[in-house]
């Protein structure tokens, strides 16, 4: 895998990185190593989580395809319904391209107690993810603290359990960054807020992957 170490690209917009296809965001709004989570430039980090519905691991660095990267919560009354159902729709264009085959999508839970298989399958068909599809993967750690590590601290996508006091159930005050990653393991776009706008991340898509075809 090949590109600059995450965080150690100073003056990234002055002389431009290596390895991205994709021309400098315009919307980005500090140069890639001034902000929390990599972007433009940056090699996405290494990890290593379950997947939810099998008993296999799923590795960023094996990843040899155009991926996109979000992490969300099921339980989620608000933003992940809106981030997690432009996932289903980017997913549904790539196939009427018929680029489905040729990219990874991948949604990472924080919230594993309650982000159970059965409630990530019903979650999918409420989003209109195809998650029986080989370029969706559900990650689900196995507790929080391996939620902390990688979305928090390694993707750099913040989160914070939040309740009521003398309440059981609880909520989430989070970040949304959403990253589309290079064949080469090299971050092309984190993308903010959402809903996604599928018809930009779409073709941003397309470029990357007509790039290394």
């Amino acid at each position: 895998m090949v590109g600059a170490t995450a965080g150690c690209l100073g003056g990234l917009f002055d002389s431009g990185p290596e390895n991205v296809v994709l021309g400098e965001p315009s919307d980005q709004v500090a140069e890639s190593s001034a902000l929390a989570y990599p972007a433009y430039g940056e090699l996405f980090p290494r990890f290593s989580l379950p997947t939810a519905f099998d008993e296999s691991t799923f590795e960023s660095a094996a990843v040899d395809v155009p991926a996109l990267y979000t992490a969300f919560y099921a339980f989620c009354p608000a933003e992940c319904i809106l981030l997690m159902n432009s996932m289903g729709n980017v997913q549904g264009e790539l196939d009427s391209w018929g680029l489905l085959d040729a990219v990874q999508l991948v949604g990472i839970t924080f919230d594993p107690e309650r982000d159970t298989p059965a409630e990530l399958e019903s979650h999918a068909a409420s989003s209109g993810i195809d998650h029986t599809h080989d370029s969706w993967q559900y990650l689900r750690p196995e507790d929080d603290d391996q939620a902390k590590t990688v979305v928090d601290e390694q993707l750099g996508i913040g989160f914070e359990q939040v309740r009521a006091e003398g309440e059981e159930a609880y909520d989430y005050n989070h970040v949304t960054v959403t990253f589309l990653v290079n064949s080469d393991g090299v971050v092309e776009r984190a993308y903010r807020g959402e809903p996604l706008e599928v018809e930009r991340v779409v073709d941003d898509f397309e470029t990357v992957v007509a790039a290394y075809e």
